[in-house]
């Protein structure tokens, strides 16, 4: 990965390959795959990755061990036309975790 990706986007099925069509570089993966694909992009630079919600909810390990650094941002997403809302919860979490209460 030489090039310079600011945005990219991981699914498992072809759904992924829409954001193609707004810029963002894609990546039809396999969970097991998914470290290594962040490592690189965090290696290149990528600012924001968007990861399927289904696989963003398997990685809890390469989460953690991007939670400490500014970038990159990861980001889940619903990409099967169904949300299992895991973004959501991020939210949640990450509002009480800031203010000590929870306001939803």
């Amino acid at each position: 990965m030489d090039e310079k990706i600011s945005v990219a986007a991981i699914g498992n099925n072809d759904s992924v390959v829409l954001f193609n069509a707004i810029g963002i570089k894609t990546y039809v993966a396999q969970v097991e795959e998914l470290d290594k694909i962040i490592y690189d992009l965090y290696k290149s630079g990528c600012k924001i990755i968007y990861i399927d919600e289904e696989m963003y909810s398997k990685i809890p390990n390469v989460l953690e061990k991007y939670s400490y650094q500014t970038y990159p941002i990861l980001l889940p997403l619903p990409m099967n036309g169904k949300s299992s809302n895991v973004g959501l919860k991020k939210i949640k979490d990450n509002v009480e975790k800031a203010i000590g209460i929870d306001i939803f």
